[in-house]
């Protein structure tokens, strides 16, 4: 295995400042080196879905410094249309009255509902899914946790070592050849941080997935739910400093996901604040995009918690920090604080907008479209109109188009219109090339 190459002297320099106000992010180079840790249980990340057993195995070696392949061997960035689309078949299309006629009927079963227990229409469930592999406008899941798809996966067998090609060819059905790629959070330190002791370090998985095109980029972090164990330790922060000053080897388009979470989170409330401020920290330093987990709780408002961290931190630098607002699950009020406070926020929906009540559906109409991201944020909220095309409880980064239909549907738009606006939102987030 090669070695890592030398961080190159290079810096990276994004698009402007948008027109609305948003903001100027570069990066700078800067590298220092890794070096402690336990086994953490993972969070049940944003979701609100039965308590999911996502232990990891014990992986049988650790590994050092590698090379990421292709990815560095020319600007990643530059390499990022492995759909082959058209400029033409990258357009905007009317859909057919009979095409929209069938999304309306279908989306409405997609995702099932916690207040009614439903059957799902089968027929309708193969219908949806046959009119997603038909469209040709290109859609990203802005946010999912490959790493935890793997080993929810991996648990199944023995020895796998499978990664994203390998479900795109298992379950074809859930991979719509509009599938344009993905935003990976790697979100557990016990992944990419190298200490003694750590059975569940594994860079080279990430190294092999990186070198594929359909990952646009990743966000590294730490969960709040893992706020306590790391967020105290030096060697998190000195890796976190490692990979974000080697954007073009890691392929790091933003920090997190991090925030507040006073849900069901064992890390204490000022553990927590601290973990978060010093993520918002390197956000303005690297001059990279944040992604919040935000969740409200018995424990407190946590929406407060993070604006609060934020405002402190915009009123010493700047107002204009790029924000993926994750898994927003709040009413039209809270969305009008974050719009308030931070001018150039944008909020992920995962496919959990299938059991949403009614504030939150009235969010999202009141919400811009241009400010919507699209999500799965799997392996969490697996739509239910994939049942039986795809492992069970697993969600697979194709399934974000179902998110769309739903918002299509709420808002009274054509699919179309909304893939090819959180499409472009996305690009604009987080810097990914224009074509």
């Amino acid at each position: 295995m090669s070695s890592r190459k030398k961080a190159s002297s290079e810096v990276y320099v994004p698009p402007g400042r948008r027109s609305e106000g948003g903001s100027s992010n570069g990066g700078t180079p800067l590298k220092k080196e890794a070096p402690e840790t336990d086994d953490v249980v993972p969070p049940n990340c944003c979701d609100d879905e039965e308590e999911r057993e996502t232990k990891y195995q014990n992986l049988e070696q650790q590994f050092g410094a590698i090379a990421i392949g292709s990815s560095s061997s020319s600007n990643w960035r530059s390499q990022m249309n492995p759909t082959g689309l058209s400029k033409e078949e990258m357009n905007i299309a009317r859909r057919s009255a009979g095409k929209t006629d069938l999304l309306q009927k279908s989306t409405r079963r997609l995702g099932g509902s916690k207040n009614q227990n439903n059957e799902q229409d089968v027929t309708s469930s193969g219908d949806i899914i046959d009119y997603f592999l038909q469209l040709n406008v290109p859609y990203i899941d802005s946010h999912c946790h490959t790493d935890y798809m793997y080993t929810s996966l991996a648990r199944r067998k023995t020895n796998s070592n499978e990664g994203l090609l390998d479900w795109i060819e298992k379950y074809p059905r859930a991979f719509p050849k509009c599938f344009f790629g993905l935003i990976a959070n790697f979100i557990k330190p016990d992944l990419f941080v190298d200490v003694k002791g750590n059975s569940s370090y594994d860079v080279e998985w990430i190294v092999k997935e990186l070198a594929s095109p359909l990952y646009l980029g990743t966000t590294w972090g730490c969960h709040p739910h893992f706020a306590q164990h790391w967020g105290r330790m030096g060697v998190f922060w000195t890796t976190m400093e490692y990979i974000l000053s080697d954007a073009e080897e890691w392929k790091v388009l933003a920090v997190g996901e991090c925030g507040i979470d006073l849900h069901r989170c064992e890390s204490e409330l000022e553990v927590q604040k601290d973990v978060f401020e010093k993520h918002v920290a390197l956000a303005f330093k690297f001059k990279l995009p944040l992604v919040i987990h935000c969740r409200n709780g018995s424990k407190g408002r946590a929406e407060e918690e993070c604006l609060q961290i934020l405002k402190k931190k915009m009123d010493v630098n700047h107002k204009f920090l790029k924000i993926h607002r994750h898994c927003f699950t709040e009413n039209w009020e809270v969305a009008q604080m974050w719009l308030k406070q931070c001018p150039d926020v944008h909020f992920g929906f995962t496919p959990a907008v299938f059991t949403m009540g009614a504030p939150q559906i009235q969010a999202i109409r009141n919400i811009p479209l241009d400010r919507i991201l699209l999500e799965t944020d799997g392996p969490y909220f697996k739509p239910k109109c994939y049942d039986g095309v795809a492992p069970p409880k697993v969600c697979l980064p194709g399934m974000a188009i179902a998110t769309a239909s739903k918002i299509a549907e709420i808002k009274n738009l054509p699919i179309e219109e909304v893939l090819r606006a959180t499409f472009n939102n996305t690009r604009r987030v987080y810097q990914l090339p224009v074509y």
